[in-house]
């Protein structure tokens, strides 16, 4: 059963920069994206945490921005046992960490849950052998599997980051790697289109002309059909988009960045859903207020998100698994087939 306590959970988020990260990714600068290059000091969280307890508020401590079971295993403790304080003094309800599926094994695994890890999120970027490969990952889809094999059987809820946009991606290998979060069992997952920063291996490849970024239309387009497959197989989607400080915008260098990107995912998919279900009423909640004023459909408040069609109430989840089944190309046919994850490049893309 899904714990949703801990997915919705409030997340104070701790940035430990590309360490524990043997290689670098193609993508990636830490630096440049969240402004941090330097391990913190416990003075300096104790700081930055202070910021965040408030009464009757609880929230998890979420250690980001580097390969968290790659970290001495010394540094690892010390950082846990700094947020298990929070955890005796009642304020945190847990720890998540982020990581790569092939620095996960059933040791260290055991090593978080011993000390209060509740939720891992693995850096997948794609189930697509040769994407991960352009983009030097230097891992494999099997390793993601496997990874969320030992998660499940020592039943530590997970979630995945999935990117799009990567050097050698096509929509279609985007909408497969949603379809094998979903298989794999992921609880969330996190939507990022990839966007060039200063400083990072992928700058070069795209200033010397080698490397496309990916339009911001096309990223909406894309972001919102993975979306909706996650979504209506109860994969919350729990971020959509990168967040980068108005001081550190004069680092993206290239790609669909937008500061409002997820509003404009959420809207492009509720513009589909009602172009395919072709509802007599849209019934909307506070949360879909703003996205609603630019839908060519008669709309009211309410209380759940829905739509009547032909006199019938249908559930926004219900509407959004008739969008899945018809409105979006099938992609798992390529497992089905016997196609290999290998040959993913030689697939002719029908999106």
């Amino acid at each position: 059963m899904r714990n949703s306590k801990v997915i919705d959970m409030k997340i104070v988020p701790v940035f430990l920069p590309q360490m524990g990260c043997k290689k670098r990714c193609l993508f990636c600068d830490q630096r440049s994206a969240t402004g941090f290059s330097q391990l913190p000091s416990i003075e300096e969280l104790n700081k930055m945490i202070n910021k965040y307890i408030a009464p009757d508020e609880r929230f998890e401590i979420a250690f980001y921005g580097g390969t968290f079971t790659a970290l001495p295993v010394l540094l690892q403790k010390r950082y846990l046992a700094w947020a298990d304080e929070y955890i005796r003094k009642n304020v945190c309800d847990g720890i998540r960490i982020s990581t790569r599926p092939d620095e996960i094994n059933k040791e260290n695994l055991i090593f978080l849950k011993k000390n209060g890890v509740k939720f891992v999120e693995l850096g997948a970027q794609s189930f697509c052998d040769d994407v991960l490969h352009e983009s030097e990952r230097n891992h494999s889809s099997k390793d993601i599997e496997k990874a969320c094999t030992l998660l499940k059987e020592l039943k530590i809820d997970f979630g995945l980051h999935l990117m799009i946009g990567l050097p050698g991606d096509e929509k279609w290998k985007d909408l497969f790697s949603s379809w094998k979060t979903v298989e794999n069992g992921a609880k969330t997952c996190r939507l990022h289109p990839t966007i060039v920063l200063k400083g990072a291996p992928l700058e070069s490849l795209y200033l010397d002309g080698i490397y496309r970024a990916v339009r911001l239309d096309e990223a909406i387009d894309i972001c919102s059909d993975m979306m909706a497959i996650l979504e209506s197989n109860n994969v919350k989607v729990i971020r959509i988009g990168l967040f980068v400080p108005d001081e550190l915008m004069k680092n993206i260098v290239a790609g669909p960045y937008h500061p409002r990107f997820g509003e404009l995912v959420k809207g492009e998919l509720l513009k589909k859903v009602v172009k395919f279900v072709d509802p007599e009423l849209l019934i909307y909640t506070e949360k879909q207020a703003s996205i609603v004023r630019n839908l060519d459909v008669k709309a009211i408040a309410g209380r759940e998100l829905g739509f009547v069609v032909n006199k019938r109430f249908v559930s926004w989840k219900d509407a959004l698994k008739e969008y899945v089944s018809g409105g979006v190309e099938d992609v798992r046919a390529i497992e089905r087939t016997g196609t290999s994850r290998n040959q993913c490049s030689n697939r002719s893309s029908t999106t």
